[in-house]
């Protein structure tokens, strides 16, 4: 027998990003990865191919514990319990979750694809380009994202018993736009349902401190009421391209949350009509009794807005058009490094006050708040 015997053919390189980017898993479970879309302190995101018989061929999305989550069981609890709810929403406005299964001891979710950019980097672009939101166009989307809501909020399991599934993290970065013209929300990691409400994990604040209602900070009990807050908060950042409560620490940002004068977007963008100007204000009364009692009733002041603004289904494409050559361009221009510290939509980690530092500061200031809350005269 010769010494010079062939060697087996070495496997494929696995898919990579960029030149610079690290290698990928050729598959997970029975997809074939395309790209690595982004890296999260606990997921990791990747398009994927599914295939099939006859040429069927579908792009979707894979969200995957990262491995040294699968150490920490609250984490896969939160993960498993995201893929029930995602489970059960068919909604035309709510990413739709295909498959959910555990490969080379990871859990993994096979999503939707959505093919436009996070409403968060469809303002970025703008922003970075000097160009306004369209006032009707804005209140379309969060229009969208109110019946996707009220679907959500009305969730019944199958012999007819409400869920009563709260969100919990409406924000830019979960509102992704479609090549099409409408939205998908998406990132279900945090939301509460009915049965996990005596679950103590579920009791703790969730989110991100920006959009989170004053109710839910203060550790109250909530409501679909907490995600119309979260709502007005990203129209009116869609209306005036500013942040209305984020500041360089999340102390700060509680304590706009809690206390700063809310302007009208009015006064931050004139030309934003009293009628939107009443809908943004009306969804962010620190009072949830103040607020809008249901998404439905939120959804139907937009809608009467919307019709009378005269919006039409063309313009909408051609913003969202715009922004897809706009966005193909950056990420053109990005090097991998670059594209893994931009995470994509879902992955951005919500803010909880089981963190002990923010809980610490957190309580010191409710003590300020209420100790002079107390002090007023009576």
């Amino acid at each position: 027998m010769s010494n010079m015997a062939k060697k087996a053919p070495a496997a494929p390189p696995a898919p990579r990003l960029f030149s610079d980017a690290p290698a990928l898993p050729a598959r997970v479970g029975r997809y074939e990865i395309v790209e690595l879309l982004g890296v999260g302190g606990m997921a990791e995101v990747f398009k994927a191919r599914s295939s099939g018989p006859g040429g069927f061929e579908r792009t979707v999305v894979i969200k995957r514990i990262h491995p040294v989550s699968n150490e920490d069981p609250h984490f896969v609890q939160m993960f498993i319990a995201e893929a029930k709810i995602l489970g059960m929403l068919h909604h035309p406005n709510v990413v739709q979750a295909y498959d959910f299964g555990e490969a080379d001891g990871s859990l993994f979710l096979v999503l939707e694809y959505v093919d436009g950019p996070s409403l968060s980097r469809a303002m970025q672009i703008l922003r970075s380009t000097g160009r306004p939101f369209p006032v009707a166009i804005a209140a379309h989307f969060a229009h969208e994202v109110c019946r996707a809501l009220d679907y959500v909020h009305n969730l019944a399991d199958s012999d007819g018993q409400p869920l009563g599934v709260v969100h919990r993290d409406v924000t830019p970065s979960n509102i992704v736009l479609t090549s099409s013209g409408s939205l998908k929300l998406l990132d279900f990691g945090v939301a509460r349902y009915a049965d996990a409400a005596n679950d103590p994990e579920h009791q703790t604040v969730k989110g991100k401190v920006a959009y989170l209602a004053p109710e839910a900070l203060r550790g109250l009990e909530i409501d679909g009421r907490v995600d119309l807050f979260a709502l007005g908060v990203v129209l009116y950042e869609m209306l005036t391209l500013t942040e209305l409560f984020s500041s360089s620490d999340n102390l700060a940002t509680l304590h706009k949350v809690l206390e700063m004068e809310i302007p009208a977007p009015s006064r931050m963008r004139p030309g934003v009509p009293a009628a939107l100007d009443a809908i943004v204000m009306k969804a962010l009364e620190r009072d949830p009794k103040d607020r809008y009692a249901s998404a439905a009733d939120m959804a139907r002041d937009l809608g009467a807005f919307v019709v009378g603004s005269g919006v039409r289904a063309e313009q909408v494409s051609e913003l969202v058009a715009g922004l897809l050559a706009e966005w193909a361009r950056v990420r053109s221009s990005m090097s991998a490094a670059e594209m893994l510290v931009t995470t994509p939509a879902g992955l951005e980690g919500a803010v909880t006050t089981t963190d002990l530092g923010l809980r610490l500061r957190m309580s010191r200031l409710w003590r300020f708040l209420f100790r002079r809350r107390d002090r007023r005269p009576r």
